[in-house]
């Protein structure tokens, strides 16, 4: 085996242990939300989160309400029950959506490090 491939080898070996080390810090739901914090738009992912949270009590009340008053009611608080729901879900899943941005943006930062070390060791 030539010099140049010992070197090639451990070169791979190297990308091989910062590839697993960062597959091992990035396991687990976690990380992918407090990563959704880390971006620009961290006062937006709060009032988010203050939102889901507001829009559950909201569904709870409801629900409670359309299940104790006289039928007649019923409808009202049905209407209030799958409004809150609906705006409970278009909140989590840009909650979702945010968090996913983030971690792709997260891993364009990291191939273009990539290839700005393999860019500069060819050189």
């Amino acid at each position: 085996m030539s010099n140049f491939d010992k070197k090639i080898e451990q070169e791979l070996a190297a990308q091989a242990y910062q590839l697993d080390k960062l597959m091992r810090e990035e396991q687990g739901l976690g990380p992918m939300i407090r990563s959704g914090f880390n971006g620009g738009l961290r006062p937006l992912m709060i009032i988010a989160y203050l939102l889901a949270i507001l829009l559950a009590a909201a569904i709870v009340f409801c629900g409670y309400q359309f299940l104790t008053v006289p039928s007649a009611e019923q409808s009202y608080w049905g209407v209030w029950l799958l409004l809150a729901f609906q705006a409970q879900m278009g909140t989590k899943i840009w909650i979702w959506l945010e968090m996913n941005r983030a971690s792709t943006m997260r891993e364009i930062k990291r191939l273009e490090l990539a290839v700005a070390q393999l860019t500069s060791t060819n050189n």
